[in-house]
């Protein structure tokens, strides 16, 4: 029997020895055997010493094999091309900023097929829909004082432009106030007097909905300085105060419950007017306008 046997025969408690073994005997044995816990055991089992030294070869070659694999991916990288960093005066991103903004303060150009009508003497200009005609009326009073019809390419008038010198605005309201709605609205860049309350230009859409009495919905396009704090009224005014008096660019000068120009039957008919393209031809013009005073 060789060595291992002996050793697990008289350590085993069901081996040959003794039915119930004395720990301290069997411990005694295991520890003064020279000849089972030898260095060497034999020719084709490795010593401790050995196994550590083939265990730090093993070790060596696997670091030396990692830090390659490392190696060969820095070199790979390095072959990338790198982009030059930007300067350090102006960051990318106040670059790509700085392009934005100059690119949003930039005029908007006319849109194909569109022509730019301009009244010197008035000091007015705006784009104008292909198809669609200026009629330019003669008014009394001094420059910038204009007054323009823009007619649509059936020949009806869709627009008028009206800047005249200051004076007083009058008209009768209707018989009681309704709810008036802004259906929709955009900024646009007309000079104006900047009295104290008083809102900035805009374009807009404004209804008043009588359908609660039986009146319908009246509305119209154009430039106004709407009172922020209405939202009853029997009728409205589309006009904007100018540094030199009052102008108007609007489907209807002064709008009125149960009066002539846009009608209609409900505010969703009303709602439904903003997917037309005429409304977009109206509302593209409008906000194009140019005053030059």
């Amino acid at each position: 029997m060789d060595p291992i046997r002996n050793l697990v025969a008289g350590a085993d408690p069901l081996g040959h020895g003794p039915a119930t073994p004395d720990p301290e005997q069997a411990l005694s044995a295991m520890l003064s055997r020279p000849d089972i816990f030898a260095d060497r055991l034999s020719a084709d089992i490795p010593t401790l010493a050995e196994r550590r030294r083939a265990r730090a070869r093993v070790l060596a070659a696997v670091t030396l094999a990692a830090a390659a694999v490392a190696a060969g991916i820095l070199v790979a990288t390095s072959l990338e091309p790198i982009a030059a960093p930007a300067p350090a005066s102006e960051p990318v991103a106040t670059q790509s900023a700085s392009a934005i903004a100059s690119t949003s303060a930039a005029p908007t150009p006319t849109p194909a097929g569109w022509e730019r009508y301009s009244n010197q003497s008035a000091g007015v200009a705006f784009d104008l829909p292909p198809g669609w005609a200026v009629i330019e009326h003669s008014v009394d009073g001094a420059a910038p004082s204009v007054r323009l019809d823009v007619q649509n390419e059936r020949g009806a008038k869709v627009a008028s432009l009206i800047h005249a010198q200051p004076g007083g605005l009058g008209g009768a309201c209707g018989p009681e106030a309704v709810p008036l709605l802004t259906l929709d609205s955009a900024p646009v860049t007309v000079p104006y007097r900047a009295a104290e309350g008083a809102a900035a230009p805009e374009f807009s859409y404004r209804v008043l909905d009588g359908t609660g009495s039986g009146l319908g919905v009246n509305g119209s396009v154009g430039l106004s300085q709407p009172d922020q704090q209405a939202s009853a009224a029997c009728m409205y005014y589309n006009t904007v105060s100018s540094p030199v008096g009052t102008l108007s660019f609007a489907s209807q000068f002064q709008v009125n419950l149960g009066g002539e120009g846009m009608v209609f039957a409900s505010v969703a008919e009303a709602k439904a007017y903003m997917a037309t393209g005429e409304y977009a031809r109206l509302k593209r013009m409008m906000v194009s306008l140019d005053l030059d005073l």
